[in-house]
């Protein structure tokens, strides 16, 4: 992770950016801004709350890495794609296969290095209240990745604007791209984003 982190540090900008990361690149982007602190003008996190890793999250990773290193990987199954998505989009069959287009183009060596760079991945939220700049995180209203305790930490904290979209689970930019985008114009032009 931390490698990860650097890697991001020598590519984006020196002076304050705005940032966006998206589930585990919402992390990253968390991790960065604790970094970084004086190069992010506003960040915004969706799919993620920058906490741990759900023990049932981290049970599902470790099976998967055994699975591939014994079996070879074969692309995201239909079951996994639709666990992703909120119960309104499960069935749908051009969001199913975006995601399933969207893993065949990363392939094995990406999903590998992703489940076990994140296995051992402690809370950011107390550093990332130490910052100054503003925070935005959204996330789909079924997203079963999101701790509860981690939304609930987030929704009484003044540091965080939260946003919550309706019909949603975690693939946030495909399944409400409109309200995305709305929530994305507002929190970056530099107003509040209405409830």
């Amino acid at each position: 992770m931390d490698a990860m982190v650097e890697a991001l540090a020598n590519r984006l900008p020196k002076e304050p950016f705005d940032l966006l990361g998206f589930s585990m690149g919402g992390y990253l982007a968390c991790a960065f801004a604790i970094k970084y602190p004086e190069r992010v003008q506003r960040l915004m996190v969706l799919s993620n709350t920058a906490s741990g890793l759900l023990e049932s999250e981290r049970k599902q990773r470790e099976v998967a890495l055994n699975w591939v290193s014994s079996q070879g990987y074969r692309g995201i199954p239909k079951k996994k794609a639709q666990a992703m998505l909120g119960k309104r989009h499960k069935d749908n069959t051009d969001l199913l296969a975006l995601i399933q287009a969207m893993d065949a183009t990363l392939g094995e060596a990406v999903l590998i290095q992703q489940l076990t760079s994140s296995l051992d991945r402690p809370s950011l939220l107390s550093e990332l209240e130490q910052t100054h700049f503003p925070i935005c995180v959204s996330v789909g209203e079924e997203d079963e990745l999101m701790p509860a305790s981690a939304l609930s930490h987030l929704n009484h904290s003044d540091r965080y604007e939260v946003r919550v979209a309706a019909d949603c689970g975690h693939m946030l930019p495909i399944e409400q791209p409109k309200w995305l985008a709305d929530v994305l114009v507002q929190f970056y032009s530099g107003g509040c984003v209405t409830r």
